[in-house]
């Protein structure tokens, strides 16, 4: 059986629809509201606008929950491996250019999620959330898809939201308080930047969703208006990008023991730092300073030494003084020993290849 509802105030189930509404395999039926407490404000005679629009699906069947994922997104996702009578549900709370999902997917699946437009962040709730290729696991954090980075999420007995940010809400919200510019945000990785990051995303999401679930916030526009910038903010911040990225080496919410060892990486990134000596520098073993990074950045010291040197050879190269110096040579000192596969990373962070930063130096002098 599937199922799907549309509100938006007064609409009721008969309403105008978007994209969800039209899907194959999907039966509308009038269920009542698609959100807690809009039934008290549908059919409010003479009343503003809504600000906010309700859709609902669920449904057992397979085929009808593929089409379903494949019609809400854009770019389509992929649903697969769901089997016998798995329920699937799915609310959506769409105000203008933000869209937050509340989904449920019963037994085992796997999600495709192509790179979106803007930005999407999957906030895992209930259940076992995993990024396929990632080597952390089942995941407790907020993950980011956007620009070069799709998503494979192996699901088991999920339920987690979906926030869609138009790519224009973000760009004007960073306008705001980073100058110049690029013509695109580029984020640099799906996972927050720390734990105390994550953290307060998570609060901001909080906040919005419960705003878009009131019944009166419906029909307060500028309220809504103001919804989609701030959670844009909380993602600008939450993620490492091309306009926000910050070392967090001295971010105060960090354990003291954990900015000891990103200190020491360092001061010591030009020479042969291993984890056993970030560990003997902080007292800890290799295996506590391992968890550490892994539970506060999401990443290893290994990842996190790697990532220190890149930073250094960009510097380098903005400040080289060709033809005096080459590539190769700045990407030996800092540790990368294959000239490619520095080329590769250099360009995911920053954008253009090392070549091209040391040839746009050339030109400038």
């Amino acid at each position: 059986m599937t199922t799907m509802t549309s509100t938006a105030d007064k609409a009721g189930a008969d309403g105008a629809a978007g994209p969800v509404d039209r899907l194959p395999g999907a039966r509308q039926a009038d269920l009542g509201p698609a959100w807690p407490g809009i039934a008290n404000d549908r059919g409010r005679a003479g009343g503003p606008a809504s600000a906010i629009r309700y859709h609902q699906f669920r449904t057992v069947d397979a085929q009808a929950a593929g089409q379903f994922f494949a019609g809400a997104y854009h770019p389509g996702w992929r649903l697969s491996g769901l089997t016998g009578r798995s329920a699937v549900a799915h609310r959506r709370c769409e105000a203008g250019a933000l869209t937050v999902d509340d989904v449920t997917i019963q037994g085992r699946v796997a999600l495709e999620i192509p790179a979106p437009d803007g930005a999407v962040v999957i906030q895992p709730r209930a259940g076992s959330i995993g990024v396929a290729g990632a080597p952390l696991g089942p995941v407790d954090f907020p993950i980011l898809i956007a620009d070069d980075m799709p998503c494979l999420l192996q699901c088991n007995g999920a339920r987690f939201d979906v926030v869609s940010v138009a790519a224009e809400v973000l760009h004007k919200v960073a306008a705001e308080g980073h100058a110049p510019l690029p013509p695109q945000i580029h984020f640099l990785n799906w996972r927050p930047r720390s734990r105390a990051a994550a953290r307060a995303w998570h609060r901001t999401l909080d906040h919005v969703a419960m705003t878009l679930a009131s019944p009166d916030t419906a029909h307060q526009p500028l309220i809504v208006a103001g919804l989609a910038p701030l959670l844009g903010g909380a993602l600008l911040e939450c993620y490492p990008s091309d306009i926000t990225e910050q070392d967090p080496v001295n971010e105060p919410a960090l354990p003291e023991t954990l900015r000891g060892a990103m200190s020491f990486i360092h001061r010591h990134a030009a020479k042969d730092v291993s984890v056993n000596a970030v560990a003997a520098a902080v007292h800890l073993t290799p295996r506590a300073v391992q968890y550490l990074f892994r539970r506060q950045l999401g990443t290893t010291p290994t990842e996190y030494i790697r990532r220190v040197r890149l930073e250094r050879a960009h510097h380098e190269l903005l400040a080289a003084s060709p033809p005096n110096v080459t590539v190769t040579e700045i990407a030996q000192r800092w540790g990368f020993a294959h000239t490619g596969r520095f080329a590769v990373v250099y360009r995911q962070k920053y954008g253009q290849s090392p070549h091209t930063t040391l040839r746009h130096m050339t030109a400038g002098s």
